[in-house]
This record gives C-alpha cells, structure tokens and sequence, in this order.
C-alpha cells in the first residue's frame, strides 16, 4: 500500500479506502511521501495523513525536531497548519523553537515558515 514512486497516485487511493487499523502503523513511512511537495503524490499523502492526527502529530513533531530542512519546510507549510487546535498545542514548543532561531541563508524558510505557522495556532 505504500506508494511504489512518487507518481504512484493509486496507491494513495487504495490508503484512502483501507481501514485505519491498516493504515496507521504505516504513517512514519507515509509521511516521508511529503519530503517533498512538489511530488505528484505528496498533496493527496497530505490529505490523507490529516484523516490520523493523533497517530500523525508525534511523527510531525520527530521531524520538527530534526534536521531535514526541507521536510521541515513542507511540514510547517502544509501539514501544521491543518491540523486540529490540540495537535498544534503539542507541536507548539517544536514550532516555536524553530521561529525562535536567528535567521541564515541556510534556515530562514523555515523560520519564516514557522513564524507563519504560529499565526494559525489562533483557536
């Protein structure tokens, strides 16, 4: 069921049919489809790792916490901001110690990105 490459769009759809039980040990390898969104799969993946957001908002607060910029990026920008008021509580600290960082060629997407994100931590 994981998708095979990153137009294997099918395989998203048979995710989207399968009961949870089936789905959820295999969200860590899922959420990896959205490293990057400009992958044909990444924004159905999306949209489909937001149907589990208490099994979704440890493994986002993981990569948070790592040091994978760009998975950081996509996670701030496409996953955060969608998720339920108390899953970004949990994901408040993470989000705000990366909008706290001083700003470098290297970072400031995604301090950007975070500083951004806070602003839809609004109830």
């Amino acid at each position: 069921m994981i998708p095979k490459d990153k137009h294997d769009i099918a395989a998203v759809e048979t995710l989207n049919a399968a009961e949870a039980e089936a789905v959820i040990p295999l969200l860590p390898k899922l959420l990896e489809w959205v490293q990057d969104m400009n992958w044909p799969v990444a924004e159905p993946m999306v949209e489909l790792l937001l149907q589990y957001p208490n099994e979704l908002t440890p493994l986002v607060d993981t990569v948070l916490r790592g040091d994978d910029d760009m998975w950081i990026y996509w996670c701030l920008v496409a996953i955060v901001p969608k998720l339920p008021f108390y899953s970004k509580l949990v994901l408040a600290d993470a989000v705000e110690q990366i909008a706290a960082m001083e700003k470098t060629p290297v970072n400031e997407d995604n301090v950007e990105a975070a500083q951004e994100t806070l602003l839809s931590f609004q109830p």
